[in-house]
């Protein structure tokens, strides 16, 4: 689970992961790319803040249980 704020947005974010640069994700990185299904849950207009992404993150956190039942750590 994931944000991705700013002008590079989701696809360059995936970019990310799949080459390994992108910060611990250590739970992530536990897994072999074919055991994950990408979804985009929400789609952030462009007045929308860096905050207000951010607390969209948080609020599918929390739905999902991703902190309990998932692969996030933070």
């Amino acid at each position: 689970m994931g944000s991705a704020s700013g002008g590079e947005g989701f696809w360059t974010r995936w970019c990310q992961y799949a080459a390994n640069n992108h910060g611990g994700n250590i739970a992530l990185k536990s897994r072999e790319y074919s055991d994950f299904q990408v979804s985009i849950l929400e789609v952030a207009g462009t007045a929308a803040t860096v905050e207000d992404i951010l607390e969209m993150e948080q609020r599918w956190k929390w739905k999902l249980q991703s902190r309990e039942m998932g692969l996030n750590r933070n």
